[in-house]
Order: C-alpha cells, then sequence, then structure tokens
C-alpha cells in the first residue's frame, strides 16, 4: 500500500458550540523534529486551552506511532487525529489541534468528532506527496573531505539528519532506498581515490 506525507506545512480550521479548533499539519522525521515543532506551535498559540497532537514516524522498518489528548478526556482527541491519520495513509507527518475553549463543554463525543473533523480539515487543505522508502546511511570522514563530501550531497539532494564534528565528520544520512546503491557506490569511488571514508549501513 502506498503511503504519504506532507508537502509542506497546512493549516486547517473548525468551529464547533463556539469552541475553535485550528490545525496544523506537516513532516515530521524524528522525535526530536517532533519536540521543535511542538514548541513552536504552543510559542504560536501561548493562550490555547489545548494543544493536541498525533504523529507517525516510519524509521527503517519500525513504524512509530503516539498520540498526546493535553489534557482532553483520555481518548477524546489525539487519538481520532492519530486515526485521521491512518486513514489517510500518512506517515511522517504530525498533525497539531489547538483548541481555544469557547465556554460549552462538547461531552466526549462531540470532542472525538470535533478533534477528528479539525485533522481531516487540514489534510484536505494540504498538498500531498508519496512518501518514498527511505534508509539511513552513517559515513565518518576527515574534515579535509567535507567540501568534496558536500558537494556531493548537494548534487544528489541528500538530507542530512545529523552532524557530530569530532576527531572526523560523522554524518547520518536519510536517502531513498532506490538510490541507495548508485549512492553507496559513489562513496566507495571517494574512498577508493582519497580513502580515510567509513560507511555504514
Amino acid at each position: 500500500m502506498l503511503k504519504y506525507t506532507f508537502s509542506k506545512v497546512s493549516l486547517g480550521e473548525f468551529k464547533e458550540k463556539s469552541s475553535i479548533f485550528y490545525s496544523v499539519a506537516q513532516t515530521v522525521s524524528s522525535i526530536n523534529d517532533l519536540k521543535s515543532k511542538l514548541s513552536n506551535v504552543k510559542g504560536k498559540y501561548p493562550d490555547a486551552s489545548h494543544v493536541c497532537y498525533a504523529y507517525r514516524i516510519k524509521m527503517g522498518d519500525r513504524l512509530d506511532e503516539f498520540y498526546s489528548d493535553a489534557g482532553e478526556p483520555k481518548g477524546s482527541a489525539g487519538k481520532p487525529i492519530l486515526n485521521t491519520l491512518k486513514r489517510n495513509n500518512l506517515i511522517n507527518s504530525v498533525i497539531f489541534v489547538i483548541r481555544y475553549f469557547g465556554g460549552t463543554k462538547l461531552g466526549i463525543p462531540g470532542l472525538i468528532h470535533a478533534y477528528g473533523t479539525a485533522a481531516q480539515e487540514v489534510i484536505g487543505n494540504a498538498i500531498i506527496k508519496q512518501c518514498l522508502e527511505k534508509k539511513r546511511i552513517g559515513i565518518s570522514y576527515p574534515y579535509k573531505l567535507e567540501g568534496i563530501m558536500k558537494s556531493l550531497l548537494e548534487k544528489e539532494q541528500i538530507e542530512v539528519i545529523h552532524e557530530d564534528f569530532g576527531e572526523k565528520i560523522d554524518i547520518q544520512l536519510e536517502i531513498d532506498v532506490k538510490s541507495t546503491n548508485e549512492f553507496i557506490d559513489s562513496i566507495k569511488e571517494l574512498s577508493a581515490r582519497f580513502g580515510q571514508i567509513i560507511l555504514t549501513e
């Protein structure tokens, strides 16, 4: 089954009995990325009653799913958001739903409907693309090869997800599975010419 993710940040809005539910949908690549984006959303809506969310992140063969009700009754907010992500076959994606309480309680069925509708609303507004299967690769190389490696990564449009500058430069990459063999051949060719490049899969 094909999987999808968001092309860019999308916004939505839903109103129910004077409560307003703003929704934000975007890609997410890791738990640290999620924490950063959650912090940004909370910063943009500092006076919100609740900031609920759900995400699905695929890392290798593992699919990590999680939701937060953020103070709403258990299962009434984050779970319907997660179910909406599942129904739309979305991975490496997060949806935040920000509620401003309007004074009228909705009850658990009403909350499930409101959060689920807000999540579906933002998906309807979003530009969605097919999510290609990714593979993580680690590369370690000396500083003298920094320029060569940077040029190669930019040329191949490969995403660097982590960098560590110690005695050597250690990077973690995410690359489309279909492009993996060709990229590894390029790294082996560089290693044959310059040496000192260590690749881990």
